[in-house]
């Protein structure tokens, strides 16, 4: 099996970024959140990006932002898992991450989760981007208009080449933007950013009511037909 076969049936299942990184570049994990920490087999790490709809940066409600946020996510888990299935019937073992996971750390006073393995990190590892300012994942064509998933492998493939930084020098819009202040340009204060960037609806529902950081920052605008 080659990284071909692997990026090939991701795109086949709707997927529209694939990427290989070797564990060699997770060495600056946390402990504890490293791959092998997960399955102490890992030799590489696969993860897929699923870009959503400029459009609806400019809508004035944030509903279908985060319509489109769940339907990605459950893409992304179904991906995953197919994925997973098909390695396992290869021969190999391959462990599905999922897109939006539950926290198991989770520190109540700062309002500060990890997922057991971070995805935007997996991602920059596998060659999909460079993490910016905001600290979210960029992306040459998609920009940061993206959610990610991922699956751990005890597979040796051939790592892709690491993206180049594309935060722009001297652009501080983000940090500037927020109506928080929860951004340093390294970081993100999670407890001043989940204070406001969802809310409950009178209904019991859900609803991401604050993408500030995304839409200010240049890369939000690039489109699909790049």
């Amino acid at each position: 099996m080659d990284n071909n076969q692997i990026k090939n049936l991701s795109y086949s299942l709707g997927a529209d970024l694939c990427g290989i990184g070797s564990i060699e570049r997770f060495k600056d994990a946390p402990k504890g959140f490293h791959p092998v920490d997960i399955y102490p087999e890992a030799r590489s790490v696969i993860s897929i990006g699923k870009h959503y709809s400029p459009s609806l940066l400019d809508a004035n409600t944030k509903v279908p932002y985060t319509m489109m946020k769940n339907k990605i996510v459950e893409l992304l888990d179904d991906i995953s898992v197919k994925l997973t299935f098909y390695i396992e019937s290869q021969g190999y073992k391959a462990i599905p991450i999922p897109s939006d996971e539950p926290y198991e750390y989770w520190d109540p006073d700062n309002m500060q989760g990890r997922g057991i393995l971070s995805q935007k990190h997996a991602a920059q590892a596998c060659g999909l981007g460079h993490i910016g300012k905001n600290t979210l994942l960029i992306n040459e064509k998609y920009g940061n208009r993206l959610y990610l998933g991922a699956v751990i492998t005890n597979m040796e493939l051939t790592p892709d080449t690491v993206a180049k930084e594309l935060c722009i020098e001297g652009c501080n819009l983000c940090l500037k933007s927020c109506p928080q202040s929860a951004l340093d340009g390294i970081t993100i204060n999670q407890k001043k950013c989940r204070q406001i960037c969802g809310r409950s609806t009178p209904a019991g529902g859900f609803v991401f009511s604050c993408y500030t950081c995304i839409k200010v920052c240049p890369f939000s605008k690039l489109e699909d037909s790049q």
